[in-house]
């Protein structure tokens, strides 16, 4: 009795973790690409600390990849925050490798050599996106009211008669 109940609740527990899903990096953030980056084999070496551990299938691979993440975690941080508002990863930089060819698409050991370099870019996440101010003109008219003006006419947004009057009236000593 006990075990089926105890099955009964693991199949319950099972079916529920089935359905919760991770959410995904920067979820609801902004994802700004940083920089891009292009190394060759003393860039990567400089970049790397430490030693190669022992069972490493691929050391130039390996290398490779914690220089870029050592430098990228050197932009990690101040990704911002506003209200308790929160986003997974805020203030995390993301390594995208995209060349050489070898090394983004390994098939075993032996394919990359730090000598051919790598070129990869940075995306750091963003809580919130940066704050813009839009300008808006109503619609564009070739000329203007009584002939040509010269160009194009801006007829601005209504309630905004001072700056359609200073548009469309010439300054002192302007002629039309």
């Amino acid at each position: 009795m006990i075990n089926k109940k105890l099955l009964a609740l693991s199949v319950g527990v099972a079916m529920f973790s089935g359905m919760a899903q991770a959410v995904p990096w920067c979820h609801k953030g902004t994802i700004v690409e940083i920089a891009d980056v292009n190394w060759s084999q003393s860039q990567i070496l400089a970049n790397f600390t430490g030693s190669v551990p022992g069972g490493v299938l691929d050391p130039e691979v390996y290398t490779t990849f914690h220089a870029t993440h050592n430098y990228a975690n050197t932009f990690a941080g101040g990704g911002g925050g506003f209200g308790g508002y929160s986003v997974p990863g805020s203030g995390q930089v993301r390594v995208i490798p995209y060349a050489p060819y070898s090394y983004t698409n390994m098939v075993g050991p032996g394919h990359y050599y730090t000598s051919q370099g790598v070129s990869f870019k940075l995306d750091k996440c963003y809580t919130i996106p940066p704050l813009t101010h839009h300008h808006e003109v109503k619609f564009v008219e070739p000329g203007g009211e009584g002939g040509d003006s010269g160009g194009i006419v801006f007829d601005p947004i209504e309630g905004i008669e001072v700056i359609k009057k200073q548009w469309s009236e010439p300054r002192e000593g302007e002629q039309r």
